[in-house]
């Protein structure tokens, strides 16, 4: 088992997250960090746990973004069972033990991710909490991520074909990785939570008081995600190929880039997202062209 973390600037909370690592139930476990060019103290910590503990490798890089950095530990990786990590986060003891418990019970390539403890910066759980059920599939995967990197965990096979297959552009890691194993295999999402993810000011999404703010809210945030979606479902449809109905769907979704493709797509009940007022929004942003 091996832990991918990616490191940048996160000397605040990197020892506590690095603990509850090596807290876990699950012992037979490596721990890969790829700081990704640091200008705190964080590659000093990180070199101390490196020399300490055996177990712990580190790898000093230059900056290539978040998801540059996780595939690039990826293509380091070599386990039986690879999870991504945050820098910090608080990982409750039996997080991997749970997910593997899970993984094995099924065939071929999977991924598995879970729901989070929303926590405070002090690590003090916050009043509201995500409890909403979730459908994981590939209708959902491209319009929406709802594998968190940093609960993700996927078996040898499942990883051996995302990074044979890396894009030149994706959102994030954790959105291209979903895309994939619910392309090619299995993907659980466990309504239970084994990380207490933490809240900062720079990674909470504002909500506008009243239904209207809400709406105008939910917009904003899916309209960061245009042109981007576009570049990485085209990078989706020339890496993964050969089931004719996801590929179908992609190409319905490239097409709303013009006005025929988008009076489409506003009937395809193929894709979907989780929040019946998210598939509103999106599917107005996907008639007035600020979806794709």
């Amino acid at each position: 088992m091996q832990i991918l973390m990616s490191t940048y600037n996160g000397e605040r909370f990197l020892a506590e997250q690095i603990e509850s690592l090596r807290a876990q139930t699950w012992k037979n476990l490596e721990i890969l960090i790829r700081d990704d060019g640091s200008k705190d103290r964080t590659p000093d910590i990180l070199m101390e746990y490196g020399k300490e503990y055996k177990n712990i490798k580190i790898f000093l890089e230059e900056n290539k973004g978040v998801s540059e950095s996780f595939f690039e530990l990826l293509k380091k990786s070599d386990a039986d069972f690879v999870a991504f990590c945050d820098q910090d986060d608080i990982w409750l003891e039996e997080k991997i033990e749970k997910a593997i418990e899970k993984i094995d019970k099924k065939k071929g390539p999977v991924l598995y991710c879970s729901n989070k403890i929303l926590v405070d910066s002090a690590g003090n759980p916050m009043k509201n909490q995500d409890t909403r059920k979730r459908i994981p599939g590939f209708g959902n995967a491209v319009v929406e991520c709802i594998c968190t990197g940093c609960t993700t965990v996927m078996n040898q096979e499942m990883a051996r074909i995302i990074k044979s297959r890396l894009p030149k552009h994706a959102i994030l890691h954790d959105w291209w990785c979903y895309l994939a194993a619910s392309y090619v295999g299995n993907v659980i999402f466990d309504e239970r939570a084994y990380i207490r993810y933490r809240q900062h000011g720079e990674n909470v999404v504002g909500a506008r008081a009243g239904f209207w703010g809400e709406l105008q809210s939910k917009a904003a945030y899916l309209k960061k995600s245009r042109g981007k979606l576009e570049k990485q479902l085209s990078d989706f449809a020339k890496l993964y190929q050969g089931d004719e109905k996801k590929d179908a769907l992609v190409r319905k979704i490239l097409a709303a880039r013009h006005f025929p493709g988008r009076i489409t797509i506003l009937a395809n009940r193929e894709m979907y997202r989780q929040s019946r007022l998210d598939e509103i929004v999106m599917r107005i942003l996907f008639l007035i062209n600020q979806m794709i």
